[in-house]
């Protein structure tokens, strides 16, 4: 057998195996519990697992104990439809005590968390 064939073979493998992973990946799937603002939980996370800066401000939000809920806006239903509600625009995106926050906005998150 050639190399060009071995080759052309383990690529098609590895492309095949790439395209069932991005598509269970991407499946948008509905949540078995919901995330809501609430007198309990008033800060909610609308981020990606591949998000730089949404691993970014959890870290933030761990470092100073603050208890938050989130959504992966790729993998939950009704994440991705209050993130589209509240304008989208890009993760992270954080409703915190009633406050929208676009972005990775240190000095606001920082702001929020001292106002609790």
């Amino acid at each position: 057998m050639s190399f060009v064939k071995i080759f052309s073979g383990v690529l098609s493998v590895i492309v095949l195996i790439g395209c069932v992973y991005l598509i269970n990946a991407s499946t948008v799937t509905p949540d078995s519990v919901a995330c809501d603002a609430s007198e309990k939980n008033d800060i909610v996370l609308y981020g990606a697992v591949w998000c730089g800066y949404c691993e970014q401000t959890r870290q933030l939000l761990a470092s100073n104990n603050v208890d938050y809920c989130e959504y992966d806006i790729e993998r939950s239903a009704e994440g991705f439809r209050q993130y589209e509600s509240l304008g989208g625009g890009g993760v992270p995106l954080m409703l915190f005590n009633g406050e929208l926050i676009q972005g990775y906005n240190k000095p606001e998150i920082e702001l929020q968390i001292r106002k609790q």
